[in-house]
């Protein structure tokens, strides 16, 4: 005698039904604005993130999608996520920060660098350029800052916060179906070194911890 019990993903929708149901996700362009100023706000005046718009209120909004369905199919809208990473805003595991190796060869302040990358980093994660369900891969990122900053800096890293993580934890980040990535960097993520160390790449920890093992 044995029992099976099996239960499906909360993403996913079990239908005991021949009705096609399909899941919408909507991102509006109000809940994107309103998202980014309180990413952006560094006043403290924003302190809670916007509440996304609610299934019925999207449902009420663009209820006439209904009218290119077949009439055995049923549409659930369903509100966007956002996945904010890097910043102080972001959960604790996606926290880091940048650093540039500056070209010496080159007449530009540190703060103009931390501020060009900055730019390019909002630019890199514009929700215009991102959809559902897609992954970070940090290569991506660097190669873009870095043709953008040419000859200015040299290389570019990222380096997690978190005691708990080493160097490469944050190469790539993936997404939820409903979730769209967004940066919530600021000018204190980003740091100008003159070389990539081990002390640079919070490397110290992972030595001793295979000591001890």
């Amino acid at each position: 005698y044995f029992q099976w019990t099996h239960n499906s993903p909360s993403r996913n929708r079990v239908d005991p039904t021949p009705v096609n149901i399909m899941d919408v996700y909507v991102l509006t362009a109000d809940y994107a604005t309103s998202y980014t100023e309180y990413l952006q706000d560094l006043t403290g005046t924003i302190t809670t993130p916007p509440a996304p718009p609610t299934s019925s209120s999207l449902e009420l909004a663009y209820g006439e999608l209904e009218n290119y369905k077949a009439v055995s199919d049923t549409l659930v809208f369903n509100p966007a996520k956002f996945k904010p990473l890097f910043g102080n805003k972001a959960r604790s595991e996606f926290q880091a920060t940048f650093k540039v190796i500056k070209n010496s060869n080159v007449n530009i302040t540190d703060s103009e660098i931390r501020s060009k990358v900055l730019a390019y980093i909002n630019a890199f994660f514009n929700t215009a350029n991102w959809d559902f369900g897609e992954t970070f891969y940090f290569t991506e990122l660097a190669t873009y800052i870095q043709q953008g900053l040419a000859p200015n800096i040299s290389s570019i890293i990222i380096v997690p916060n978190s005691a708990s993580q080493v160097y490469g934890s944050l190469q790539q980040i993936s997404s939820e179906p409903d979730e769209i990535l967004i940066s919530c960097a600021t000018v204190e993520n980003i740091e100008v070194i003159t070389a990539i160390t081990a002390a640079q790449l919070n490397l110290q920890n992972q030595s001793v911890n295979t000591i001890i093992n």
